[in-house]
């Protein structure tokens, strides 16, 4: 079977599970013998890291993405579809997928389209064309994801496949210590700690979690809390840690490149989004870690955690619903570690970056073949 060279598109400027989805995807179609474009912003993270990965079959076009309908971004993509030549265009943001699908219908060039997050689509004509018209098939992050798509634009679910990302068990390997983590943190052997993984943004909930802290601390005093990551949210979050006088229980670190290891050190990992999330990376991670988690109970995450048998599900929004979450896991070690050991089990069958792979490519053939207009 022949291994289509895929161009990929993403317009979105920052580092989040996206971002780092589109990445992961990239490298593993170059390690399966596919040939591999990129499309991105120029100075992005993503970019950055396409510049620095020496392969000789990635080809990587920095291209300013600022409006969908800027006509020197659209004869740009085009002078790149035809001088690179891709058997499909898979595209992920918004002002991208706009680009990719005039060029990609005005050249016949098939396009895949991704979706990533649970924001509504509006449903008018143009979005109808967008979702139903351009793309041949529509990859979503998640169940919840497929029936927004489907219920905002008039598309058939038959259209949409669910493909949750996955996590690379050779990086995420639960055998690594986080025992370097936990010293740079000062922290003993047995002092709990809990976290949560994540860029800082406003919906991902990091300002519930904070106010969690002081309910478990109540019941868990010796209890330590970090928050990993960098966002628009970041210097907001280092605000609220000091003005309630938790810098002592609460670590910022803002961006970290060792997440395995920082998951590896956690006794709980905590996501406390209540919108908008897709299918969260830090928690396909935590699953491969053995860490067991926490989360609020929002459409996209249940399928996740198999409605709580993977993890304990507390109310969005309700801090003290979080600090009950955590102490039942800190109160009950037994059940935490059977409950990870479970979700661990259910991650390495279903949720690994192989599958997703797997199943992207056979979307990929699928678009190929099909005739439709």
């Amino acid at each position: 079977m022949k291994t289509p060279h895929i161009l990929h598109s993403e317009a979105a400027p920052g580092w989040g599970d996206q971002e780092i989805r589109v990445f992961q995807e990239c490298q593993v179609l170059l390690e399966r013998g596919h040939r591999v474009s990129i499309v991105c912003q120029p100075n992005s993270p993503l970019g950055e890291r396409c510049s620095w990965f020496n392969h000789p079959d990635l080809n990587y076009f920095p291209l300013p993405m600022k409006r969908a309908f800027s006509l020197s971004a659209l004869f740009s993509l085009i002078k790149i579809i035809k001088s690179s030549r891709p058997d499909i265009l898979h595209s992920h943001s918004s002002i991208d997928s706009w680009l990719v699908a005039m060029a990609g219908k005005l050249l016949g060039v098939p396009i895949v389209r991704s979706r990533h997050v649970m924001i509504p689509i509006r449903n008018h004509i143009f979005n109808r064309w967008l979702y139903a018209k351009a793309p041949r098939r529509i990859i979503a992050s998640g169940s919840g994801i497929v029936k927004m798509v489907s219920e905002h634009t008039g598309i058939s679910p038959d259209k949409i496949a669910s493909i949750p990302a996955g996590v690379d068990f050779r990086r995420f390997d639960f055998q690594i210590s986080g025992e370097k983590i936990r010293q740079e943190l000062g922290l003993t052997p047995h002092q709990p700690l809990i976290g949560k993984v994540a860029v800082i943004r406003s919906w991902k909930g990091y300002d519930y979690f904070v106010d969690s802290v002081p309910l478990v601390l109540e019941k868990f005093p010796e209890a330590r809390f970090v928050i990993v990551g960098s966002g628009p949210g970041y210097e907001s979050i280092c605000a609220k840690v000091k003005n309630q006088g938790l810098e002592k229980s609460i670590f910022v670190l803002g961006h970290r490149e060792d997440i395995p290891e920082i998951m590896a050190a956690l006794d709980i990992h905590c996501l406390a989004s209540f919108a908008v999330e897709g299918a969260p990376q830090a928690i396909l991670q935590a699953f491969a870690m053995k860490t067991p988690v926490v989360s609020t109970r929002i459409d996209s995450v249940l399928p996740l955690l198999g409605n709580g048998e993977w993890g304990i599900l507390v109310e969005p929004k309700n801090p003290q619903d979080m600090a009950n979450g955590i102490m039942k896991l800190l109160n009950e070690p037994e059940f935490a570690q059977s409950m990870a050991e479970t979700a661990y089990t259910f991650c390495k069958n279903e949720l690994s970056v192989d599958k997703m792979m797997d199943q992207t490519i056979a979307i990929y053939h699928e678009a190929l073949n099909d005739s439709s207009p």
